[in-house]
């Protein structure tokens, strides 16, 4: 009997020692370890967003200070319409103050592809908010494009001479981001530069007299008719658009246009004159007129 006695003295002094418990089922103002801890009687504070649980939710993100009594209520009984203030989130934060560095500047993003939910980080291939510019495709260069004219390389002063570009839809293979990757060019316009501030833009890339089922020295989407006699350089520039993807997935515009220019051309354009021969100057060079 004496016993008996000696261990229930020391048990209640031991038990006033122990931390109160918070959570449901403890008193309010006290930190959540110990027993409580350990029995779980405890509630983390979450959320279920999307079909996966958030730990992150309702965590300070560090700006120090007291938290919020309504912050400290919310793992209290939902239900309740009244009670201790432990329970409605009325009385005064007891939390600790907010952790240097507890939430990142640069939020991951989740993505869910193929039935798999993807934590993504900002900038990644995987980031549906990824935005390519030209001028991250420094590791791809396109093809310039070509050009010819008609009548080859010499036109006369007061007649169209038509000019041909060709640039066609390809592709490159490289590092893009720091990660392989394939970009997809597509000619969208052509610019040609015929020298004296004479320009002509064109969607295309023209069509020789033939395949346009037109006779020679005929007006043409891409002809010119030159002013001046004389030697002139014509140049022209192919703008591309582009596409990209990593892996093998769907193709993502690239922002901008980038134009690439080609190798200029000579162009010799003389007078024209009429005159009365005898004959064909080509049978009779000598010819009066000839």
């Amino acid at each position: 009997m004496v016993r008996h006695k000696f261990l229930l003295m020391a048990l209640a002094l031991v038990l006033p020692s122990a931390p109160m418990l918070t959570g449901p089922f403890g008193m309010g103002g006290a930190t959540c370890v110990g027993w409580g801890a350990a029995q779980g009687d405890c509630e983390a504070s979450g959320a279920i967003n999307d079909g996966g649980v958030d730990l992150s939710a309702g965590y300070d993100s560090g700006g120090g200070g007291d938290q919020s009594g309504s912050a400290n209520g919310a793992g209290g009984d939902a239900g309740s319409d009244s009670g201790s203030d432990a329970e409605s989130g009325t009385g005064p934060g007891t939390g600790p103050g907010g952790q240097p560095g507890a939430a990142p500047t640069s939020p991951s993003v989740v993505v869910v592809r193929d039935g798999f939910t993807v934590v993504c980080d900002p900038g990644a291939p995987c980031d549906p908010n990824l935005v390519v510019r030209f001028s991250d495709l420094v590791n791809f260069k396109p093809a310039e494009p070509t050009q010819s004219m008609e009548p080859d390389g010499w036109s006369v002063i007061g007649l169209p001479a038509n000019f041909i570009a060709a640039a066609s839809v390809h592709g490159r293979s490289g590092l893009l981001l720091d990660f392989p990757a394939e970009v997809r060019f597509t000619p969208v316009g052509y610019r040609w530069n015929f020298g004296y501030g004479s320009t002509l833009d064109s969607p295309s890339g023209g069509a020789t007299w033939a395949d346009l089922g037109q006779p020679e020295f005929s007006d043409t989407p891409t002809s010119h008719e030159f002013r001046k006699s004389g030697v002139h350089s014509v140049s022209v520039v192919v703008v591309y658009s582009a596409e990209y993807r990593f892996a093998g997935r769907d193709w993502r515009g690239v922002q901008g246009t980038l134009p690439v220019a080609g190798s200029p051309i000579s162009v010799v354009i003389g007078d024209a004159r009429t005159v009365l021969v005898d004959r064909e100057c080509s049978r009779t060079p000598a010819g009066p007129g000839c």
